[in-house]
């Protein structure tokens, strides 16, 4: 068996990561290195995307009963592997874990044995992780498990899994560990010293993906092409999940002698096999999700990337449905009936949170994203838009009472995240308006506009005023009014519309151009209690 990644396959893994910002451990801080490239680098859209992965896992299949003593999860740019890595984190509650050790292999620094951590704290958008010091001096022995300067500074694979644990788990203390070249003996070695580790409060996560297949990566065993060869990489990664299901490292490793597999997190693979024997002899596991990058849309390539979530129980449980090529949301029919009191209320409040913690660096929106209830119309991709109302009278009068309005006509999220979305993009990217700062927040009312799916009409003649949004299009010169613009600025349907073509760049007259196409929509006005619209 190899005891290493061959320097080829690094070489070319280092290759394919996008550029990132060098993240030195600053003050006893480890700041991200790819929030913003690999995953959304602002609080609230980190968190609401975490959580539209984590309801999507859980609407495609249960999760199994019981509690998992370990995870295998994928560590790509959450577009590709995020689904997979969210059905394995479902499986885990807020509170249920302390600990967690994370062991991710090393795609930057070529070392032997395992990389500790020397810092205090790992930073993401979502906030700062305590690391475990004094267990991380307990498995420092300064020749198995060592610091190796440097190592962890551009590494991803630890990083991209902790927005995940901190919306899922809430708060714990992390073990962040990283494993270079292994024999054997070392991985026998080291699964003793995580063994101790083992408190009934302690989760441990083994990132990974699976096989890299193609020109790329160095690797095309079966012909150049992966779509081509996609049955055999199947068969690669089906030995592959069998042999650890069953926690046999034996046969684990046989697998990577006879193929050489490409799989990136093997050494810590088998390092968790022989943990698993230790703290947990009976355990099994169970995969939850598996696809390759090529099965995603408008991933046509001759390269691949296969992606496997799986759990470990003990005792085992039964298996759940597999998890496949994550499907995208349904959008909400034409005919869908506005939303009951208690959802509108929620969503409001939602918004208003995505302000205040991209602001003021709270945990807001994580408490009201973890609050929102399983219900399918929070799912459903809808257009949503956020408009900020000064409500002090002296600026009111001196600046005008809008401080920002953006959203999606067009259905582009779940109804939850497009609150999220529009709520953060309303308050910093209105290129009418300064960003908001911090001070203004409690002068600001927020309302939420949640559109129909917009239809196109033969005529302008159709628009009612009052009911109907209104979309302009002049060969690509668009422009939209919310339903509730033309009332609340006194315009009449042709006022509006001279108006609603010069927002778009045209003429004032351009509405009546045979070229100039309308589509309109209806919204549901949800305001902030204590700042209803007047009038």
């Amino acid at each position: 068996m190899r005891a290493a990644v061959a320097p080829s396959l690094l070489i070319v893994l280092f290759s394919l990561l996008p550029l990132v910002a060098l993240a030195a451990t600053t003050g006893g801080v480890r700041r991200s290195a790819i929030a913003g490239s690999w995953y959304p680098g602002s609080p609230s859209l980190a968190a609401a995307e975490v959580t539209r992965m984590l309801r999507a896992a859980a609407a495609a299949a249960p999760a199994p009963a019981g509690r998992p003593v370990a995870l295998v999860v994928p560590h790509a740019g959450w577009r590709y592997s995020g689904p997979a890595a969210a059905a394995a984190f479902r499986t885990v509650k807020r509170g249920e874990f302390a600990r967690v050790v994370v062991v991710a292999p090393s795609h930057h620094a070529g070392f032997s044995g395992f990389s500790l951590s020397n810092a205090m704290a790992y930073r993401t958008p979502l906030g700062d992780i305590p690391l475990d010091r004094e267990a991380i001096r307990a498995l420092d022995d300064g020749r198995l498990a060592r610091v190796v300067p440097g190592a962890e500074d551009e590494e991803h694979a630890v990083e991209i899994e902790l927005p995940f644990l901190q919306q899922a788990l809430g708060s714990f203390t992390l073990i962040p560990i990283l494993a270079g070249g292994t024999d054997p003996e070392q991985e026998r070695a080291f699964a003793a010293k995580l063994a101790t580790l083992h408190d009934g409060k302690t989760l441990f996560v083994f990132s990974t993906d699976f096989t890299h297949y193609g020109p790329r990566f160095g690797y095309a065993p079966y012909g150049r092409s992966a779509p081509a060869a996609r049955g055999k990489i199947q068969q690669l990664q089906d030995t592959a999940v069998a042999a650890l299901a069953r926690v046999d490292t034996d046969a684990f490793r046989r697998h990577l002698d006879l193929t050489d597999d490409t799989i990136c997190g093997r050494h810590g693979l088998a390092t968790m096999a022989e943990l698993l024997r230790k703290i947990a002899p009976k355990a099994q596991g169970v995969l939850l999700a598996e696809y390759a990058s090529i099965d995603l849309p408008g991933m046509a390539d001759d390269n691949s990337v296969s992606y496997a979530a799986m759990a470990f129980y003990d005792p085992p449980v039964p298996a759940p449905p597999v998890e496949g090529v994550p499907a995208a949301p349904p959008v909400a029919p034409p005919t869908a009936p506005p939303l009951d009191a208690d959802l509108a209320a929620r969503l409001v409040k939602l918004a208003r949170a995505a302000i205040t913690s991209e602001l003021r660096g709270t945990d807001d929106v994580e408490r009201e994203l973890a609050a929102l209830p399983p219900r399918p119309e929070l799912d459903r991709m809808q257009g949503v838009f956020v408009t900020l109302s000064r409500t002090d009278p002296q600026e009111i009068a001196r600046l005008g009472k809008l401080r920002g309005c953006i959203g999606q006509v067009l259905p582009a999220y779940p109804l939850h995240q497009a609150v999220v979305v529009a709520a953060v993009n309303a308050a910093l990217e209105d290129p009418r308006f300064t960003p908001v700062a911090a001070g203004e927040l409690d002068r600001l009312a927020v309302e939420v506009t949640v559109l129909s799916v917009p239809r196109p009409v033969a005529s302008f003649k159709e628009i009612q005023l009052g009911r109907h949004g209104i979309l302009l299009d002049q060969n690509g010169r668009r422009a939209v009014f919310l339903p509730q613009v033309p009332g609340e600025q006194g315009w009449t349907l042709e006022e509006t519309l001279e108006h609603l073509a010069r927002k778009a760049g045209l003429d004032g007259a351009a509405w009546r151009d045979p070229s100039t196409k309308f589509s309109v929509f209806e919204g549901q006005v949800i305001d902030e209690p204590g700042h209803g619209r007047k009038g």
